[in-house]
């Protein structure tokens, strides 16, 4: 009997894999640091391990097959910042986790780093405010909101709010007239007092604030009439709209984009969202998702929100993206526009995550990051560098 034991003794004593080692919490990530480099490479790809989550289904009947990953290369010559650079050294210093290139509907590039992987979920951060734009559009195409009403109308609770007189379409503008104040790098701004309140972050820079969750937290914020009508990020505006489309459809806002995005789009794997102590799933910033399913995103919006047969949002609300380029940069449904003449525009998220779609070359760029800190954090990194790379990256596969 002894030697069974002394053989399972022996099994469990045999090193990790490098697999099973690259894959292990990193030493010390807590909620005060998870957010920053260096943990955040791992965090971001294993954000279930760090907060809670809420899954946000496809349909394992309906996936859209993404044509030419079998056959997509993942080393590229680039021309950027004046000279020819590696995909491989330009994702290492822009600290980038993979990228995936699609040119007219097919795959003709992707490539990995980090910690992630095809199979992975990667933390979109405000990505995740585009796909809520997008599930926006599903529910009002059905007559369950009407963009003009005021948001107290639909969810009472916000009336004394900085956000309760205005219309959803200012809010979806990102024109509304809160008092929110979106400054990563203060403790005591209106995003960082919502991180600390929902539980995204802890330590010192959280002391004294109570944790909450959104429900309770977004009424506390005041309004300032002079900002009504001018635009101003404000991620909590994306999340009171996430809380209209609850009280509108009666559903969680998690099952309201499986129902009208992930399982339309042909999504390949779960999708997943942060959700805070009071309930509340973070439409702001707290989706995951893998790269392919991210370029799916994408790609319905460079079909002007078509899936094969599937009209999943109307035409007329892509339309009305690439209408707003004159020729200078814009934000509309929670989308930028580059304003470059020829309707291009992004969904953008901090830390670097970015889809960036050109209706005039059939090009659809899902590129997710996890740079140091939330505008760059090194010499060199920052959303400007990041959209120069993905320019390069568009004029590599014309």
């Amino acid at each position: 009997m002894r030697r069974p034991l002394l053989l399972l003794a022996a099994l469990c004593a045999l090193p990790a894999t490098a697999a099973e080692i690259a894959d292990a919490r990193p030493p010390g990530l807590d909620g005060a640091n998870w957010q920053f480099g260096p943990h955040n490479r791992w965090a971001y790809t294993h954000l279930r391990e760090v907060l809670p989550t809420k899954a946000i289904p496809r349909d394992p009947a309906r996936i859209e097959p993404i044509p030419g990953l079998d056959a997509a290369a993942d080393r590229i010559e680039l021309e950027l910042g004046g000279g020819t650079v590696s995909l491989a050294a330009a994702m290492e210093r822009h600290y980038v986790d993979g990228v995936l290139v699609l040119k007219d509907g097919r795959a003709v590039l992707e490539r990995y780093a980090g910690t992630l992987t095809p199979e992975r979920p990667h933390l979109l951060w405000s990505v995740s405010k585009t796909i809520t734009g997008l599930v926006a559009a599903s529910v009002a195409a059905d007559g369950l909101v009407d963009l003009d009403r005021p948001v107290a109308e639909y969810v009472p609770e916000l009336a004394d709010s900085g956000w309760g007189p205005d219309p959803l379409r200012a809010l979806l503008d990102m024109r509304d007239g809160s008092a929110w104040t979106e400054d990563y790098a203060a403790p005591d701004s209106t995003v960082r007092r919502q991180d600390c309140a929902d539980g995204l972050l802890a330590g010192p820079d959280c002391a004294g604030i109570p944790v909450t969750g959104n429900y309770p937290f977004l009424p506390t914020v005041p309004r300032d009439p002079d900002r009504a009508g001018t635009f101003g990020y404000k991620s909590g505006t994306t999340d009171v709209v996430a809380w209209v489309l609850e009280a509108a459809t009666g559903r969680r806002f998690a099952d309201l984009v499986s129902e009208r995005l992930w399982k339309p789009i042909g999504a390949e794997r779960d999708a997943s969202i942060t959700v805070d102590v009071s309930g509340f799933t973070l439409a702001s910033g707290g989706v995951s998702a893998t790269l392919r399913d991210v370029a799916r995103v994408g790609r319905l919006m460079l079909d002007r929100g078509r899936i094969g047969d599937r009209q999943v949002v109307p035409a007329a609300w892509i339309d009305d993206l690439v209408a707003q380029d004159a020729g200078a940069p814009w934000y509309r449904s929670f989308v930028w526009g580059l304003g470059d003449g020829r309707g291009s525009f992004q969904a953008r998220g901090v830390h670097g995550q970015f889809v960036h779609v050109s209706p005039s070359t059939g090009t659809v760029i899902a590129l997710l990051s996890s740079w140091p800190d939330a505008d760059g954090g090194a010499e060199g990194v920052g959303e400007a560098e990041t959209i120069a790379l993905l320019a390069a990256l568009e004029n590599a596969v014309r």
